[in-house]
């Protein structure tokens, strides 16, 4: 008996002490990936520190956080982390999030809750991974969003998503997501003409949701939008996709740091800021651009209202409007471009059911061209993107 006692004895240190050794090792593991997340932050111009760090297991509670960004700290809360495991390249986080994070300024009191990203990789320095210059997530989610001044809810967003699928090689990235719905109060104002007219259309409290879908290749920086949707209940639709090449993560880091310094540049500085601006642009192309709206009932209601004013009818007040587009259009000197516009305006005003502006050039038109041939002429313009205003596709 004394034996098997001294022999369990033995297993238990030897237990303790492997568990201990095991500890220490991951907690050295989870202080590394810690420390990594907050490089990569600070690659971007923000600050990311924390009072303390509770570690238990593979998980982290990060408590009294910060971020510091153009000079300004702000506290926002406690920062939870789970599954943090070394990874090939890097760190992988089965999840952080921030349960709740409420901030006040210039009046207005800002309130987020269930804020997460899963499955997020933190690459270590050199890795080049597609999507991954802060770090790469493959969800990510917002409870809500409420937004009040003055005592008063201006603003609410519920359940936005993300769901991003890692490239292949050197293949896209994809995303798609969207928001289930979201509410502003457009009566704010102190212009009480303001309030009354959009009392009288019916948008004082406007509802709706949102949606989106698209790819980027790190490569190229080919940044497709396919569909990003803005939806908003008894108005309308406002669509937007285009196709970019060009916004490679060089782009991008040289855009915030020309950013960051205009905004730190005195007056005298501006331009020439505005010029290396300008400059960057020239690396972006263009490979397509759709802007359209679907109507259901905003046009209606502003016909209406116009022909409530003028005491006349709202087919009379499309008609007015018809009559005076090709003199409004005329002082861009654009025939062309005047005579597309002219028509889509016309049928859609006959039947308000939806608009669309395409550009979908033979080949890539870099933005420096863009800019140079808008300003020389509207028309040539038209001719380079072979753009089209359509009415009821």
């Amino acid at each position: 008996m004394q034996i098997v006692a001294t022999k369990m004895k033995t297993l238990a240190l030897a237990a303790a002490f492997a568990a201990t050794t095991l500890s220490g090792a991951w907690a050295q593991d989870i202080d590394a990936a810690l420390a990594r997340m907050k490089v990569l932050m600070q690659d971007q111009g923000i600050t990311l520190d924390w009072a303390a760090a509770d570690i238990f297991g593979s998980d982290a509670t990060l408590t009294g956080v910060t971020v510091t960004s153009d000079g300004q700290a702000q506290p926002i809360g406690d920062i939870e982390l789970t599954g943090i495991t070394d990874a090939e390249g890097g760190y992988r986080v089965g999840s952080i999030a921030m349960p709740t994070y409420t901030a006040t300024e210039a009046g207005g009191t800002l309130s987020l809750t269930d804020l997460v990203m899963e499955e997020v990789f933190l690459p270590n320095e050199g890795v080049d991974v597609a999507g991954a210059e802060i770090f790469f997530y493959e969800r990510a989610a917002l409870g809500s969003a409420r937004l009040e001044t003055e005592g008063r809810e201006v603003f609410t967003l519920d359940n936005l998503n993300v769901e991003v699928t890692p490239p292949e090689g050197d293949g896209e990235l994809s995303f798609t997501g969207g928001a289930d719905s979201f509410s502003t109060d457009l009566t704010v104002t102190d212009d009480p003409k303001h309030t009354e007219v959009l009392a009288r259309l019916g948008y004082e409290q406007v509802t709706g949701s949102m949606a989106f879908v698209g790819s980027w290749a790190a490569g190229d920086g080919r940044l497709k939008l396919s569909q990003y949707d803005f939806i908003v209940d008894d108005a309308g639709t406002l669509g937007i996709a285009f196709d970019v090449s060009g916004y490679t993560p060089a782009f991008i880091k040289a855009l915030r740091e020309t950013s960051e310094r205009m905004a730190a540049s005195s007056e005298a500085e501006q331009s020439r800021q505005g010029l290396a601006m300008l400059g960057l642009m020239q690396q972006l192309n263009l490979h397509g651009l759709e802007i359209s709206f679907d109507d259901s009932s905003l046009t209606t209601k502003v016909l209406e209202f116009a022909a409530e004013d003028q005491g006349i009818s709202a087919a009379d007040v499309a008609n007015q409007t018809k009559a005076v587009l090709p003199f409004m259009m005329a002082g861009i000197n654009a025939p062309q471009l005047s005579q597309m516009v002219t028509a889509a305006l016309s049928q859609f005003l006959d039947d308000p059911q939806s608009l669309t502006i395409r550009a979908a050039p033979a080949n890539p038109v870099p933005f420096a061209m863009l800019l140079a041939a808008g300003m020389a002429s509207p028309d040539a313009l038209v001719q380079q993107l072979n753009l089209t205003v359509t009415a009821n596709e």
